[in-house]
């Protein structure tokens, strides 16, 4: 930490240095990135890659990337998801792509969101087939789960979608 001044405000207390561009600012002018930030995305951006920005840098390379993903998890929340046992539902939907595998999770619903999320970055509006397994892992006497987690995106058009919700065993 440099005992110099703040370069916005001037203030000489609670020094912090911009991880970008070296500048020194003081506390209530730092912009802090947490490490939840991007927590669903798969890879952080190229400029992202601190924790600590001065307002300018905040500005010219962090703040659209937040509106980005912050747009995405939005349209992640509203996904349509249909599970494997509901085929059903999904017989007339084609599985072109590839499916979304991730392995060794720690969590049921962060996975499936971060299934979700890579989803709406590839333009698709729903995931089918989700299945998602999990694992009990055991160290000494702590045990936890882990899950491994695949789904197929799919462009669903509302032709395709079942109105009909009497013979539905799970509704989503």
């Amino acid at each position: 930490m440099n005992k110099h001044a703040c370069s916005v405000c001037q203030k000489t207390k609670s020094l912090n240095q911009c991880e970008s561009c070296g500048d020194t600012v003081c506390k209530s002018c730092t912009q802090f990135i947490g490490e939840d930030t991007f927590k669903y995305q798969v890879y952080k951006p190229k400029n992202v890659q601190h924790n600590i920005y001065c307002p300018t840098c905040y500005n010219e390379y962090v703040a659209e990337a937040v509106d980005q993903y912050t747009n995405t998890l939005d349209a992640a929340n509203n996904i349509i998801v249909f599970e494997k046992t509901q085929s059903k539902e999904t017989r007339l939907m084609k599985r072109l792509e590839d499916p979304i595998k991730l392995q060794n999770e720690t969590d049921r619903h962060d996975a499936l969101m971060k299934m979700a999320f890579i989803a709406v970055q590839r333009h698709f509006n729903a995931i089918i087939d989700v299945e998602i397994t999990p694992q009990k892992v055991r160290d000494g006497s702590y045990q936890t789960t882990i899950y491994t987690c695949s789904a197929i995106p799919v462009t669903i058009e509302d032709r395709h979608i079942i109105k009909d919700r009497s013979f539905r065993s799970s509704p989503n």
